[in-house]
This record gives C-alpha cells, sequence and structure tokens, in this order.
C-alpha cells in the first residue's frame, strides 16, 4: 500500500466516523450511507467498496500534509467538502435524471425524489457539523470559503441547466459555468489544504488557482470521456451526454466549428423529442470530421500544463511529491479510459 492510499484509508475512515457521529437510527441516514458507497439498498455494509473518487478531500489531505499541517483538522474539512460534493450529486441526479452513478442506481430511482432531496439536504447538513472542533480562526477561513462555494456550486448548476434550453451557447459561456459547477469545489480544497496547514493567504491562493486550472482540466476531459470513453471502464452508458443533448465542451467546440448547414442539421437533431441512431451516427462523423477530440484533448491538457506547472514552482519550498504523483496518475488515467 503506497502513501496515498494510506491517506485515502484516512478520509474513509473519518468520513465514516463523522457520518456516525451525526447519525441517527432514522432510515433517511441509511440512504446517505448508500449513497457515499458503504452500504447495499438493504442497508447492508458492503464488501467492496462503491463510493467516488474522493479526489477533492484527497487534494485537500495531501496538500495539507506536504505543507506541514495539522492531520487531524484537515481531515475534518476533507470530509466537509466530500460531503458537500455529495449533496450536489444527489440533487444533481434528480434533476439531470440520471439513474445510475458509480453502476449503482441512484438515490432517486429507488426511494423517490422526493426522499432524494431530503438525502442532499441531510449531506448539506453535514457538511457544517463535522466543522465543529476546528479552532476559532480555522472555523471562520473554512465557513466563509465554503458558503461561497456553495453560491457558485448552486449557479453552476442554474447555468448548466439553462444551457440545455438555451439555443446558443458560447465557449466562453461554458468555461464560465464548469468554473463554478466544478472547478470552485476543486479550487476550494487546494485553498483549504494550504491555508489550514500554514495560515498565509499568498501561498494559500496559489494552490487556489492550481485547484481551478486542475478542475477545468477534470470536467473537460469528463465531457471527453462522455463521448469517446469505453463505457466497461467509465462505468457510464456509451453515449449518454448525446442523447440527453448536453452542451458539453466537445459539442459547443463542434457548434463553432460547424458550416451554417451543419449547424442547422445540429440544431433540427438537439430539437427532437428522442435522438435516433442515425442522428447519433451523424453527430460523431461531424466530430471526427471537425477534430473534435483533438481539440478537446488539447484544451483539458493546457488546463492540465498550467495547474501543473504552478505546481512545480513549490518543489524547492515543500515535499509535494504525492501530490505529484496525484497529478500524474490522474492524467494517465484520463487517457486510458479512451475507447480503442
Amino acid at each position: 500500500m503506497n502513501e496515498i492510499q494510506k491517506y485515502l484509508l484516512q478520509i474513509e475512515k473519518r468520513l465514516q466516523e463523522n457520518w456516525n457521529k451525526f447519525s441517527s437510527e432514522v432510515p433517511v441516514h441509511f440512504i446517505t450511507a448508500y449513497h457515499m458507497g458503504w452500504v447495499d439498498e438493504n442497508f447492508q455494509p458492503l464488501m467492496e467498496f462503491k463510493g467516488g473518487k474522493r479526489l477533492r478531500p484527497l487534494f485537500c489531505v495531501l496538500i495539507n500534509q506536504s505543507l506541514g499541517g495539522d492531520l487531524d483538522s484537515v481531515l475534518d474539512i476533507a470530509s466537509s467538502l466530500e460531503f458537500l460534493h455529495n449533496f450536489s450529486l444527489v440533487h444533481d441526479d434528480i434533476q439531470d435524471r440520471d439513474e445510475k452513478r458509480h453502476g449503482r442506481w441512484t438515490v432517486w430511482k429507488i426511494w423517490g425524489e422526493a426522499q432524494a432531496i431530503n438525502v442532499g439536504d441531510l449531506l448539506f447538513d453535514m457538511t457544517f457539523q463535522v466543522l465543529s472542533n476546528l479552532n476559532p480562526q480555522l472555523l471562520a477561513k473554512t465557513l466563509s470559503t465554503i458558503t461561497e462555494t456553495i453560491r457558485e456550486l448552486i449557479e453552476g448548476q442554474y447555468l448548466d441547466l439553462l444551457f440545455e434550453k438555451k439555443k446558443e451557447v458560447s465557449l466562453k459561456e461554458y468555461l464560465i459555468m464548469i468554473e463554478k459547477k466544478t472547478a470552485k469545489l476543486f479550487s476550494t480544497s487546494f485553498y483549504l489544504g494550504a491555508y489550514s496547514a500554514i495560515y498565509k493567504e499568498d501561498i494559500a491562493k496559489i494552490f487556489q488557482e492550481i485547484g481551478r486550472d486542475f478542475g477545468l482540466f477534470f470536467q473537460i476531459a469528463d465531457d471527453a470521456m462522455g463521448i469517446w470513453g469505453d463505457p466497461n471502464k467509465t462505468g457510464k452508458n456509451t453515449f449518454n451526454d448525446l442523447l440527453r443533448r448536453k452542451k458539453t465542451y466537445p459539442v459547443l467546440y463542434l457548434y463553432s466549428e460547424a458550416s451554417d448547414k451543419e449547424r442547422m442539421m445540429l440544431e433540427e437533431i438537439w430539437t427532437r423529442e428522442r435522438l435516433s441512431e442515425r442522428d447519433i451516427l451523424y453527430i460523431i462523423e461531424l466530430l471526427d470530421k471537425k477534430r473534435v477530440k483533438e481539440a478537446t484533448f488539447n484544451i483539458a491538457e493546457k488546463y492540465f500544463d498550467k495547474s501543473y506547472n504552478k505546481l512545480m514552482s513549490f518543489k524547492d519550498l515543500y515535499n509535494i511529491s504525492l501530490i505529484k504523483d496525484l497529478f500524474e496518475s490522474y492524467y494517465k488515467l484520463i487517457f486510458s479510459l479512451q475507447r480503442s
């Protein structure tokens, strides 16, 4: 077991400890445990963990430890960020009508939308409950940062839903949306990881920028996986984003490169109640013709390089080897998920 896996286990342990600490016997708490990947539909413990990658809390903890911070405090901050992330996922699944997450039925699909909203709200509550043991200075900074993050997450989700119905969305508008919806929580994780270790605003702000750029890379790469990813590796349905007519980076880039005739055809397809296999084939062929895959991975790589280079500027000040390893392993993972 390597050092990163050890930290992941500590994060998972603290998440479950905090869940136990702030839960009761009311079944809504067990549904929350189902969403977190700890129990099955009958609330029986799972032999194999079925939750997410815990990437945001992991970065928070690794940055804190690389800068010489206190592990106990940052594990609670990391728990808060992961509960916040999962609050947004539960509500997002309802709004997007997603039936599967991590290969399992989503909460709303099993227990209904109303109870899923309760589960999301409970995770939102836990976001703040777990911070009660932080020292006053760190608590004040964490609360102000997290509440600002929540506002931007909601704004990002609003824009994402708006764009599904809006006829024209520019790439600039899209980048603003994903900076709020996806990159903001990464930038917060990086920022609080650094601040909780050294209490220096200037350095924490640079880590915030590193997290923002990594988050933009993360979302654009995820957009690419929605079209060119291997469903057996990603756990996502083939062409799910296209079938839902989501305006992802590849789709918006395609619009920007399409001729008037091609754009009219795309707009006609997008207005149909259900997309046929022929519609999907047309879009895929046009994506190939306009070399959209290459352009999408190029912009994702641009944000990764920007983030990575800023991180490496700290290599002579701190031991950032574990953060560097996580950056590089995630970069390799993205490209390993493509269809052959």
